[in-house]
């Protein structure tokens, strides 16, 4: 994908440092602004990495915006009932969120008080929302603390996984790429192209069972097999474009089980 790093024409010095190292930094071109408009830098150079004094937005040429905002994540931590937070319980819990994307879910679950690591496998994604994670500030000093609190990786989840000791995360959560687009989530538009579309595979799975010490969580399509052809436990959530589908390490329990019996 050819795209270069330039900066907002309200630059400084001081940000078109910041704009030459980046570029350097991922081995694409910076090109000076110049008081010249996106859409025409574009027909010349593809996409635009545009950095700003306070944000970074990437311009794809079909007019997708990729960039960091946490609106929906703070929508649901408003809400004070989350489905996936229930699915979680209320002990705080080790979580490994294996398709970070752009952190709505990793931010919901740092938000109550779980430690979080988020996996992303997209280096322009993982950059764009690990930068957000560190610097935006929503207005709320405890969900800033979340928000910084969060551990990003960027690596393909199945090699995560494997450097990982047995048992060594309490949940495993999974959300990838959608079977089908829906059509209302007009925020994931810039994430589309850029994100890895790959599925959740028995590979995958089987690295995940050994790692998790209580359950996976998969989201998925209301129309996606998934849960049935992999052996989760779908939850039917009446009247919504997506389901969430539950693995339990019904060993664990077990083991759990025999660890406590008196003697």
């Amino acid at each position: 994908m050819k795209w270069i790093v330039t900066t907002s024409l309200g630059m400084d010095e001081q940000l078109v440092a910041r704009a030459k190292a980046l570029a350097q930094s991922f081995g694409v071109a910076y090109v000076a602004r110049q008081k010249v408009s996106i859409k025409k830098l574009q027909t010349q150079y593809g996409h635009i990495l545009v950095l700003y004094q306070d944000k970074m937005v990437f311009e794809q040429l079909g007019g997708e915006r990729l960039f960091f905002h946490p609106d929906t994540a703070l929508l649901r931590i408003k809400s004070n009932r989350d489905p996936l937070l229930e699915l979680l319980g209320e002990s705080p819990k080790r979580i490994c969120d294996c398709t970070m994307g752009l952190a709505s879910d990793s931010i919901v679950m740092a938000s109550a008080g779980h430690q979080v690591t988020a996996v992303e496998s997209a280096s322009l994604i993982a950059f764009i929302v690990s930068q957000g994670l560190k610097e935006f500030d929503t207005g709320n000093s405890q969900v800033n603390a979340a928000m910084r609190s969060i551990e990003v990786v960027e690596t393909e989840s199945l090699s995560f996984l494997r450097q990982q000791p047995s048992q060594s995360f309490d949940i495993l959560y999974f959300d990838p790429m959608f079977s089908e687009a829906i059509s209302e989530s007009q925020n994931l538009s810039g994430l589309t192209a850029l994100a890895n579309p790959a599925r959740l595979t028995e590979e995958l799975l089987l690295e995940a069972k050994r790692v998790v010490r209580e359950k996976i969580i998969l989201k998925a399509h209301f129309r996606d097999p998934i849960f049935e052809e992999l052996g989760f436990t779908r939850l039917v959530r009446p009247n919504q474009k997506f389901h969430y589908g539950v693995w339990s390490n019904t060993r664990q329990k077990s083991n759990s089980d025999v660890v406590s019996s008196p003697c």
